[in-house]
C-alpha cells in the first residue's frame, strides 16, 4: 500500500500512481468536461461503495473478509452498477478492456487481485478528493465558494438593490466553482484551470480559502473586533 502523502504529491504534481503495471491517472478539468460532468458524477461514486452498502449486515458476516467491492458488484449487481464500474475503471486507468470472467477481475488483460483493486479505488479517491459520507473529515468547498462569490456580486447587488436575494440559498455548480477560482486565485485563469486536475483544484481552491479568510480576520482586528473572537489563521497552514 502507497503512503497517502506520496499519491497525494503524484497528483499535485499531475502524475498517475502505479499499482503493479497499472496506473491510475488523475483526470483535468478539461478531460472530465470532455468525458462529461455529469457522467464522471455518475461512474465516480462506484468508488463510494463500501460492502456494508451493497450486502446486508447478516449476509456480509457470512462471506471471507477478502471479498472485494468489485467481487460483489460483478457478481450481484449485472446491472448499471457494473457497468458504472467497468466506466470508472477504464476512465482512471485509461483502460481499453475492462471485464469480469470467471471470479476474476482483468483490466488491459491482467488479473487484478482484490488487494490491488482495492488500492486503485484508495487512488481514485485521494485524486479526486472523495470521501465517504460518514468521513468527518469531509470538508465541501461550497459552503466558502458561496461566500467568496456572495462577495463578488456585492456591488453589483447594491446597485440593482436586489435585497432579498441571497448567494447561499443557491446551489453553486462545477461552472459556478471554476469561475470563482479562475477568477481569484493568483495566477490561475481561465485559459489554465481547465489543465489542474481535481486534487490540484482542491488543494488551490482551499489554499484560497485559507487566504481570503486570514484577510478578512486582519482587517477585522484592524477595526477594533474583539481578537478573542476571532480564530486567526495564518494562510501558510497545513490544508485539512
Amino acid at each position: 500500500m502507497k503512503i497517502e502523502d506520496d499519491i497525494k504529491l503524484e497528483a499535485l504534481a499531475n502524475l498517475p500512481t502505479s499499482v503493479g503495471p497499472l496506473l491510475v491517472s488523475p483526470l483535468t478539468l478539461k478531460e472530465i468536461i470532455q468525458y462529461g460532468y455529469s457522467k464522471y458524477s455518475q461512474v465516480v461514486q462506484v468508488a463510494l461503495l463500501t460492502k456494508e452498502q451493497l450486502i446486508k449486515p447478516e449476509y456480509l458476516s457470512q462471506l471471507s473478509p477478502q471479498l472485494s467491492v468489485a467481487e460483489i458488484i460483478f457478481e450481484l449487481f449485472e446491472d448499471d452498477l457494473s457497468s458504472y464500474l467497468v466506466d470508472a475503471l477504464r476512465l482512471f486507468l485509461k483502460a481499453d478492456v475492462v471485464h469480469y470472467k470467471n471470479n476474476a477481475l482483468y483490466i488491459d488483460g491482467l488479473e487484478v487481485s482484490s488487494e490491488d483493486f482495492n488500492e486503485i479505488i484508495r487512488i481514485i479517491k485521494i485524486q479526486n478528493c472523495l470521501v465517504t459520507p460518514n468521513d468527518e473529515k469531509f470538508n465541501p468547498l461550497n459552503e466558502h465558494a458561496a461566500r467568496i462569490k456572495k462577495k463578488m456580486l456585492e456591488s453589483k447587488r447594491k446597485i440593482q438593490e436586489l435585497g432579498h436575494d441571497n448567494i447561499n440559498d443557491q446551489s453553486l455548480s462545477i461552472f459556478d466553482l471554476i469561475s470563482i477560482l479562475s477568477s481569484h486565485a493568483n495566477g490561475i485563469t481561465i485559459f489554465n484551470v481547465f489543465d489542474l486536475n481535481m486534487l490540484q483544484f482542491n488543494d488551490q481552491f482551499s489554499r484560497m480559502k485559507l487566504l481570503d479568510e486570514y484577510e478578512v480576520n486582519i482587517q477585522a482586528l484592524l477595526h477594533g473586533a474583539d481578537a478573542k473572537q476571532i480564530q486567526l489563521k495564518h494562510w501558510i497552514s497545513k490544508l485539512m
